[in-house]
């Protein structure tokens, strides 16, 4: 059976969460399984991950596209085990209970790689995966670094400088997969940022 957008719009119009039960919750991740009935009377179970409230951990996630003075892109590279092997990926993470998402953009910044900036740019927005995650990465945008301190001991990240044309063609040939690079690479080109200063 085909829905025409009527239909669509009048089955999701009012979605009722009959049922909601936290099935998992650890290392900051939670997963739910909400039972939801829509509209049209019909019922579906819906499991996704979210933050864990039990962590202080929010849905919503950050990410820094940060930039030396001679736009040089700042990336850390850690094993990611879903995918088996180490990747490039910005400074990014959870936002945390009372963390505005500059804050929050700021602490992962200062953690992962050392820096701090003076000041950040909201560029864009995403969500990894709308059926399956709650939540948004807020990304941002900096040229005015400075050295703050030294990597947090509980991270695992090498950092690298990587000159931006040379990242954008990674993003573009496939070499870079990790969402929040990739689509921060596009908005900073297509917004063509490092051409005006901050």
């Amino acid at each position: 059976m085909i829905l025409d957008d009527k239909s669509m719009s009048t089955k999701f119009e009012n979605i009722k969460i009959l049922e909601s039960k936290v099935i998992y919750d650890k290392h900051g991740r939670s997963v739910v399984e909400d039972l939801l009935e829509f509209a049209d009377g019909t019922r579906h179970e819906w499991v996704y991950f979210k933050g864990s409230a039990k962590a202080g951990v929010l849905a919503g996630a950050v990410a820094v596209a940060a930039f030396t003075n001679d736009n040089k892109l700042i990336l850390t590279k850690q094993y990611r085990h879903p995918l088996r092997k180490l990747i490039y990926d910005l400074p990014a993470g959870g936002m945390q209970e009372g963390e505005t998402p500059e804050q929050a953009a700021l602490r992962e910044l200062e953690e992962e790689t050392g820096y701090t900036a003076d000041k950040l740019e909201w560029i864009g927005r995403f969500s990894w995966s709308p059926s399956n995650m709650s939540g948004v990465v807020e990304i941002f945008f900096t040229k005015s670094l400075k050295p703050k301190g030294d990597f947090d001991p509980n991270e695992i990240a090498d950092i690298e400088l990587i000159d931006f044309e040379t990242a954008l063609e990674k993003v573009l040939k496939g070499e870079y997969v990790d969402s929040a690079l990739v689509i921060a690479a596009l908005l900073v080109s297509v917004k063509r940022l490092l051409e005006n200063p901050q």
